[in-house]
């Protein structure tokens, strides 16, 4: 028999009526089949409904391209994925015994680990035990094998990852200074470039019928232009660096949750941020502009909040840091977790802070799955 778990396919219980993924009636018939049977096959269905059973491959093949039926075995949820779009690399971390001496090698411990703020999203989100996927471009090489099978091991669904066989995967080197703080860094991430709109296109349809959008701008202008202009979707944007956050300027307005540092803030607002009254100037410029939510952080000061109903100011206390390197995408993974939980807004934001500082704490880009039991206890230092 051929049955449809043999095809190894995942059915997520999505909105029908969302955007313009809407199922034929025929469609929505072997859709209340299969959540009915998970083992029904193919023949089966199509006794049932008095078709052809290769009509049923047809519309089962539909539906997998709309992203109804998704994945690698039955899994049933009450809302879709969160889905993450972005930078996926392996990170190599260097972490020096004492204060670096320029143009010497200094002794310290170097560690590689899965990195790519799009990636590192993902995988907090993940460990936070949100529903998400991940859509990226990987070598075919040991380094994108190792990414890849990391973020299954997680529970991250990749099954719409690119994988290119003429480019390596992307790697990121930071040399950290004494104080844990980034001294410099390289990045060879010329994969992400592949990453077209065309490409993207491909993906339209599961990218509308996420719950939401997470996006890092590590991707090429035109793709980052094309989703937020042509996708329905609510985009959360992590603007990763100021020379990145260029590619954002002329579609703010299509952004409904952004994320960005003092120094991204002050590039995208054009005011000089050396306050945190500076701060809250600059998020009105931006909720000006149409971003429909933004944050800003403004290192050991804290962070603004601004949307149409809310200008708020959020610090935490002082504490000892270990790397300072992956504490916004932990930030982020926080913030869109706390909407995909519904907290209230303020909750929200201190749990986003919370868990920058358990990464803040740890030589790890992402937060360790040991201290997911900290990030409450973190929220008490945060006011």
């Amino acid at each position: 028999m051929n049955y449809l778990t043999q095809t190894q396919i995942k059915v997520y219980n999505l909105n029908i009526n969302k955007g313009e993924c809407i199922m034929t009636p025929r469609e929505s018939e072997i859709m209340e089949l299969i959540k009915k049977t998970p083992t029904i096959s193919q023949q089966e269905i199509a006794d049932i409904l008095n078709i052809k059973r290769s009509s049923v491959a047809v519309h089962i093949n539909n539906l997998s391209k709309q992203g109804y039926i998704l994945g690698r075995r039955y899994i049933f949820r009450e809302s879709p994925l969160i889905t993450v779009i972005g930078g996926a690399n392996v990170d190599v971390i260097g972490y020096p015994d004492s204060t670096i001496i320029k143009k010497d090698s200094n002794p310290g411990t170097i560690v590689k680990s899965g990195g790519g703020v799009g990636r590192n999203i993902c995988e907090n989100l993940a460990k936070l035990s949100a529903p998400v996927s991940f859509i990226g471009a990987f070598g075919e090489d040991s380094n994108g094998d190792m990414l890849i099978n990391g973020l299954k091991e997680i529970g991250v669904n990749t099954d719409d990852v690119f994988i290119f066989q003429d480019t390596p995967t992307s790697t990121y080197l930071a040399i950290l200074n004494e104080d844990r703080d980034m001294e410099f860094a390289i990045n060879d991430m010329s994969i992400v470039e592949k990453l077209t709109p065309d490409m993207l296109f491909k993906k339209k349809k599961k990218i509308e019928n996420a719950n939401c959008v997470v996006m890092d701008t590590n991707l090429p202008e035109s793709t980052i232009k094309y989703l937020l202009k042509d996708v329905k979707q609510k985009f959360y944007i992590d603007c990763v660096s100021v020379k990145k956050a260029e590619k954002l300027v002329e579609c703010l307005d299509k952004i409904y949750f952004l994320k960005a540092n003092k120094y991204e803030a002050q590039f995208l607002s054009g005011i000089e941020i050396n306050s945190v009254e500076d701060a809250q100037i600059a998020s009105e410029i931006l909720f000006e502009k149409g971003i429909k939510s933004v944050v800003i952080t403004i290192g050991e000061l804290g962070l603004v909040y601004k949307d149409r109903n809310n200008s708020l100011y959020i610090k935490s206390k002082p504490m000892k840091i270990e790397n300072a390197s992956g504490a916004g995408d932990a930030f982020m993974a926080g913030y869109v977790y706390g909407d995909y939980t519904k907290m209230d807004l303020i909750s929200k934001l201190k749990y986003a802070t919370a868990c920058s500082r358990v990464a803040l704490k740890s030589k790890s880009t992402t937060i360790e799955t040991v201290a997911i039991g900290s990030i409450e206890e973190e929220m008490e230092n945060v006011e």
